[in-house]
């Protein structure tokens, strides 16, 4: 092996190591998140703000080093000068938001901002030195993604402050969603699937790619301008017009794929893992502008938008990034052949299983299902998504530790592989319908096929009022969960001890 693969190699693993550092610390507050208070603050920032945002810093450098044919080794020193930057920033940022101190969140937002522009300043400045290039457009796409992130991080700033009127801050919220993932995380994806996607399918690259690639990258931007415009301004239809704007540029960029799908089938964990996020980033695109669209006021649409938000990072940003570290690591950790197609192996495996189960348990979180099925099926989706951790670390030792005889391939035109998809595919629907099925037999009346209690149900009324008095610390309500005599009446007493306005919702839906 030459000493630049070990050095690349040696880069890879150390950075990498922030992007799993990230995850480890998503996965952990996913699990305990029913007894930490703004822990969907928490959850998002982790995978968006941490291992996302990581993961394009590192990437995005090393795919500009490749369209551009400079050694990405070149300017290391700056990479891990930014990588540390940002990790510090972000750091800061998640302990202002969890203490509440807010020079902290502004000292970590600054710091954040000011990486992502001197980033985009970083790769401007290579694009302008290099010589023309054939898909040297695509790296215009992570300067423009550069530039958006300090807006968006600016808005958050400004509502962690705490003292802007309701609807301003439903105005932000929904201007910093739209920048930060369709601006700093979408552009960045539509640029590198251009050169990636063709990569990992393994066939050549679609002749309108490059052609697409360019002229796409200014419909997705006035999209975007429109949409936060708008919502900045207090106009929801410019902001759902915006947004649907952004859908059509995503939309474009996509037929130049579907070309190269349609040769060689993305069946693969790495590649299937990554049509099924850009599948879930059109659907919600839609259902984002129609939420949008249609509310009546600002704290409607941004209430709206932080639902379409759980399954956008879920389905699109979680397994966009997951199905490309499951191409990109075992290519730049090396080891020879026998150990890339040994890493690659392990990381891919059960896709059929992987993919189902993700897939079709976030289809399953985001229908109007009763609470007990939606965690049960939500903890499938985790265990899914989860599993690429400990294969991640398994590839790693086998990199690290070359195989003395390369693997068996399969022979071309078995059906084996397609019969043992279909098995793996139905062992993930599966695990969905059986955890769905144990939320049913836990609750049947709530998912009305069992004895119903409310009041047409047998149940007699005995006269006697409940009443239970009901605060709020932080974003969680307290209690959370009330036991009431059967055939009480009850009386919620709400008092918003918080500094922004709520809604209580309760599990039968009334409010």
């Amino acid at each position: 092996m030459s000493r630049t693969k070990v050095s690349r190699a040696s880069w890879h693993l150390r950075a990498g190591a922030i992007v799993v550092g990230w995850l480890t610390a998503l996965l952990v507050a996913t699990l305990v998140h029913p007894f930490v208070p703004t822990s969907d603050w928490l959850l998002v920032h982790l995978l968006v703000l941490g291992a996302a945002s990581t993961a394009i810093l590192i990437w995005s450098w090393h795919f500009t080093a490749a369209v551009l044919r400079v050694p990405d080794s070149v300017t290391r020193r700056g990479q891990v000068a930014r990588l540390a930057a940002f990790t510090g920033g972000a750091v800061t940022v998640v302990t202002g938001m969890r203490t509440g101190i807010w020079t902290l969140l502004l000292a970590g937002g600054l710091l954040v901002a000011a990486t992502a522009g001197w980033h985009a300043w970083s790769l401007l400045r290579r694009l302008r030195r290099a010589l023309p290039s054939r898909f040297g457009a695509t790296v215009r796409y992570y300067v423009a993604a550069g530039l958006l992130l300090p807006v968006g991080v600016a808005l958050g700033v400004a509502m962690g402050h705490g003292d802007l009127p309701d609807a301003l801050h439903a105005q932000f919220l929904v201007a910093h969603a739209l920048l930060n993932l369709l601006g700093w995380i979408g552009l960045t994806v539509i640029g590198t699937l251009v050169t990636l996607w063709p990569t990992m399918l393994r066939t050549r690259i679609a002749d309108r790619a490059e052609r697409t690639a360019r002229r796409i990258l200014p419909v997705l931007l006035v999209g975007l301008g429109v949409a936060a415009g708008g919502a900045l301004s207090g106009l929801m239809l410019p902001t759902a017009g915006g947004v649907l704007i952004y859908l059509a540029g995503v939309l474009l960029a996509a037929a130049p794929h579907v070309d190269e799908a349609r040769r060689k089938a993305p069946v693969e964990f790495s590649t299937a893992s990554v049509l099924a996020g850009m599948t879930w980033l059109a659907g919600c695109l839609v259902l984002l502008a129609a939420s949008i669209g249609t509310a009546t006021d600002w704290t409607q649409a941004a209430e709206r938008v932080g639902w379409v938000t759980v399954p956008l990072i879920a389905g699109f940003v979680a397994q966009v990034l997951l199905g490309s570290l499951t191409y990109l690591l075992p290519v730049v950790l090396g080891g020879g052949p026998s150990a890339v197609r040994a890493t690659a192996a392990v990381l891919g495996g059960a896709a059929a299983a992987r993919v189902t189960a993700a897939n079709v348990g976030l289809l399953v979180c985001v229908l109007p299902v009763p609470s007990l099925i939606r965690v049960l099926v939500s903890l499938v989706v985790l265990v899914a998504l989860a599993s690429f951790l400990p294969l991640l670390v398994r590839a790693v030792l086998i990199a690290r530790r070359p195989l003395a005889q390369p693997l068996p391939t399969t022979t071309p035109g078995s059906k084996r592989p397609i019969q043992r998809r279909v098995g793996l595919a139905a062992v993930g629907l599966a695990a969905v319908l059986l955890a769905a099925a144990g939320g049913v037999a836990l609750d049947p009346a709530a998912a009305g096929v069992g004895p119903s209690f409310d009041g047409a149900g047998g149940v007699h009324a005995t006269g006697n009022t409940t009443t239970v008095q009901v605060s709020i610390t932080g974003k969680r309500f307290v209690p959370d969960v009330v036991d009431v005599p059967s055939g009480d009446r009850l009386v919620v007493v709400l008092h918003n001890t918080g500094d922004e306005t709520h809604d209580l919702v309760l599990e039968s839906g009334a409010r």
